[in-house]
């Protein structure tokens, strides 16, 4: 039964990312095919899916209609001026987005059975504010962002961890950013570091100066 309880849950993330179910569909229907015992009754769950299609499971950056986004591997496609949303899927792979890039006034980071990077230290901000929008279920997503930056997190989490480390940038100022973050995170992780910008450390405490003799 096992190798047909993977190949239903692909068939579910499949059709996740391709918004053919909803967020709440995806959940209902996996606990459903954990626990179905043969497979007249996967079949029956999954009765209204292209099941016998060869499915692509996406992995990366997935563009919405009308919105301008880049497609993973072709990075250098992004636009200068901020898009209203960019949505990024990870659907059992591990993927990540970092570097110079433009960010959208909003993000939708979905990621399923899967690990998310999004590192933003190094991108620009044409607003002071970035909402983000979570989905995240049985996966691990971590987020990079300006040292300084106010980070308001109202996810709803269930089962799940997060965590908002600072250590690398204490001592620092606000520099006027503020992340807020929405959206729900089930049976995950969710990791959210500050940093400075890459190939620039920050700044050491002066104590720790005068003993390095700086």
């Amino acid at each position: 039964m096992e190798p047909l309880r993977e190949e239903a849950i692909r068939a579910l993330s499949a059709a996740l990312s391709g918004d053919r179910i909803s967020f709440d569909q995806f959940e209902s229907r996996l606990a459903l095919v954990r626990q179905a015992p043969n497979r007249a009754t996967l079949d029956a769950i999954l009765a209204d899916l292209p099941v016998d299609e060869e499915f692509v499971l996406p992995t990366g950056l997935v563009p919405p209609a009308r919105d301008h986004t880049a497609v993973a591997g072709h990075e250098d496609l992004m636009p200068v001026e901020p898009a209203e949303v960019l949505r990024i899927k990870t659907v059992m792979g591990s993927s990540k987005r970092a570097g110079s890039w433009t960010v959208p006034f909003r993000l939708e980071l979905k990621v399923v059975l899967g690990e998310l990077t999004v590192d933003l230290r190094d991108a620009v901000f044409c607003s002071d504010t970035l909402d983000l929008d979570l989905h995240v279920l049985l996966g691990s997503l971590t987020l990079i962002v300006p040292a300084g930056t106010q980070v308001e997190n109202e996810s709803e989490e269930k089962f799940s961890s997060s965590s908002h480390s600072t250590r690398s940038t204490r001592g620092m100022s606000r520099i006027g950013l503020l992340i807020r973050i929405t959206g729900r995170v089930h049976w995950s992780s969710l990791e959210i570091k500050e940093k400075p910008p890459s190939g620039m450390a920050a700044e050491k405490p002066r104590w720790m100066r005068l003993l390095a003799g700086e």
